[in-house]
């Protein structure tokens, strides 16, 4: 019973929540507004200049970073945080699993908080919908006591180049004030300071990467570079993508599939049970109970329809990719 009440209670904020959503859609307009923004005046973000995949996503999420703070200090937010579309902002530490209790205790002098990232550990190679099916992680080792960290690095990164697949540097929010800027797609700066920050000792951002075996196949189909050790460097910033990629273009299905249970799939239960008691590997099912929630309950269709509804809100659709801007108001 109390289970169901914390539900309907988390259910009622997300309707909520979910009633200012608004999307932002790549358009002509956009793209000329964006042909014009002061980041391509940027002196740290040349060297992702003109350059395909990774990098040309890198350039085009400071893009939208910077307009979403124009947008943010228009709306009247308080903070504002980056994120993709395959992670999810776990509020542990804070009452009522509350990211607006979690900033709002943020001392009044911080400009800025970092999330560390926890990174999916799948345990079958068929899953279909992440946010509900995953509940394993492996936690960030800025969570971590530093000799158990070193002390099972290798059975942490099972081979791979490094111990998480893909980022490992968290997500920040930040509060919404002048002269901010994007620095990168993980952190935000400011022209005329050097921001506070923080480090959150419990909170952390999920990141869903790699959890479906399709993955592998969608992120070489969106990318046309050459299956080849040089090649992938000029398109993909971090060495696991590259491999994927060079596996994803060279291998037979039956290849990739063993390489993805190989190198992304936690198959090994005595391993998994070793990590999880040393705490290297954590479970968390909030979010996995939450989204199942607010999908049974209709939230996200009602969300989705009530945003295309409202064309005045958004801007018009090309190509199908749209923006994303992540503010909240505390």
């Amino acid at each position: 019973l109390l289970k169901e009440r914390l539900l309907n209670q988390l259910l009622l904020l997300f309707s909520n929540l979910f009633g200012g959503v608004k999307i932002i859609y790549r358009t002509k307009e956009l793209k000329e507004q964006q042909d014009r923004s002061r980041i391509w005046n940027e002196t740290w973000l040349s060297g992702f200049f003109y350059k395909p995949c990774n990098y040309e996503l890198f350039v085009k999420q400071s893009l939208n970073m910077e307009m979403a703070i124009v947008m943010a200090r228009e709306a009247g937010m308080d903070w504002i945080i980056h994120l993709d579309t395959d992670e999810l902002i776990h509020p542990a530490g804070a009452r009522e699993y509350s990211l607006r209790r979690l900033l709002l205790d943020v001392p009044d002098n911080v400009d800025m908080v970092i999330f560390p990232n926890y990174e999916s550990s799948v345990e079958r190679d068929d899953i279909k919908d992440p946010f509900t099916e995953v509940s394993m992680f492996k936690k960030n080792y800025d969570h971590l006591p530093k000799d158990t960290y070193f002390g099972l690095y290798k059975e942490a990164t099972r081979g791979n180049p490094n111990y998480f697949l893909t980022y490992g540097n968290g997500k920040s929010a930040a509060r919404v004030q002048e002269h901010m800027r994007p620095n990168g797609a993980h952190r935000w700066h400011n022209y005329m300071k050097s921001p506070n920050e923080i480090k959150l000792e419990e909170a952390a951002i999920l990141h869903y990467t790699y959890t479906k075996f399709s993955d592998l196949t969608s992120r070489r189909d969106r990318c046309g570079c050459k299956p080849t050790k040089e090649d992938v460097k000029r398109c993909f910033i971090l060495e696991f993508d590259r491999l994927a990629f060079i596996i994803a273009s060279t291998a037979t299905e039956q290849e990739m599939r063993n390489w993805y249970r190989e190198h992304v799939v936690w198959t090994d239960k005595d391993t998994n049970l070793k990590l999880l008691r040393k705490g290297v590997l954590t479970r968390i099912y909030a979010p996995m109970a939450i989204i199942r929630g607010l999908k049974e309950s209709g939230i996200f269709i009602d969300a989705v329809t009530s945003a295309k509804a409202h064309p005045k809100a958004n801007i018009g659709l090309e190509n199908n990719e749209s923006i994303h801007t992540n503010v909240t108001a505390a």
